[in-house]
């Protein structure tokens, strides 16, 4: 079996925060109310990414807001991931 190179753990009654180890890379922190989509992704103390679902009017929408410099595809990947759990 290959190794996939990150690992979420999460802890809370629904899951409100994870933490995402990232192969050869920093640790991320997602809090937040998963379900509804309203979370922070964090590296140490620093945000680098929040999801929201209050930015948009459509059902099953929500916005990613990424620093600028994070790479992209690993915060989106981590955002779909915990949006299949959910």
């Amino acid at each position: 079996m290959q190794d996939p190179g990150a690992q979420a753990e999460g802890e809370g009654q629904y899951g409100n925060r994870f933490t995402v180890k990232i192969k050869n890379g920093p640790d991320l922190e997602v809090k937040g109310n998963i379900l509804d989509h309203e979370y922070t992704i964090g590296e140490g103390r620093d945000k680098v990414a929040e999801v929201s679902k209050k930015w948009f009017r459509i059902r099953d929408s929500y916005g990613v807001q990424i620093d600028s410099e994070q790479e992209d595809i690993v915060i989106l990947a981590v955002t779909v991931c915990i949006d299949q759990m959910s």
